[in-house]
């Protein structure tokens, strides 16, 4: 087996498995879009069934008279136009249900931009509270938190380090400061 023919089999067992979402839209939205599914469904049902009734009675009536076209167009007619009505619903509720997730995502997206920034720049100052808690955020802020202490941690533990550079301490002594120094570093 070559590195290469490994390469995508390794990178298949380290997959990730489970795919997180936000739960709590995803149920409102999946509900709202059940619901509105069943009302057009009912609705396109019922106008099926009267505009196919009309057509039925209209060539009940016409059949002393000439024929204006075979019932069966006349019938897959108006059975297409209510499903194409059905279908441009379908896509305008789609369309909105898009833009409403993507508006609740880009809100939490931004704040987690702005904390993977203030991140970057090793700015781990205090977070503005963001008035709609998420749980991804909540868990960036915590890890931020966590970070937050370690780094002032290391800043206490440098300057111990300092101190003790400065003042001729013992050589057991400094190696004990970067030792504890090396086990607040990842």
């Amino acid at each position: 087996m070559t590195l290469s023919s490994s390469a995508p089999r390794a990178r298949q067992a380290n997959q990730r498995r489970l795919h997180y979402v936000d739960r709590s839209v995803q149920r409102a939205l999946l509900l709202a879009m059940v619901a509105l599914e069943v009302v057009l469904v009912a609705a396109s049902t019922w106008l099926v069934h009267w505009r196919l009734v009309g057509v039925i009675e209209e060539s009940m009536y016409r059949m002393s008279l000439s024929q204006t076209g075979p019932t069966l167009t006349r019938l897959a007619q108006e059975g297409f136009a209510v499903l194409g009505l059905f279908i441009v619903v379908n896509l305008i509720a789609l369309t909105m249900v898009a833009a409403i997730w993507s508006y609740r995502e880009n809100r939490v997206l931004q704040v987690l931009v702005a904390l993977i920034v203030k991140t970057r720049e090793l700015d781990f100052s205090g977070d503005a509270e963001t008035p709609r808690r998420h749980e991804v955020l909540e868990l960036a802020a915590a890890w931020r938190a966590l970070e937050r202490a370690r780094f002032a941690a290391i800043r206490e533990q440098v300057g111990r380090l300092d101190a003790a550079v400065s003042a001729d301490v013992s050589a057991h002594d400094l190696r004990t400061s970067v030792e504890c120094l090396n086990k607040l570093l990842p």
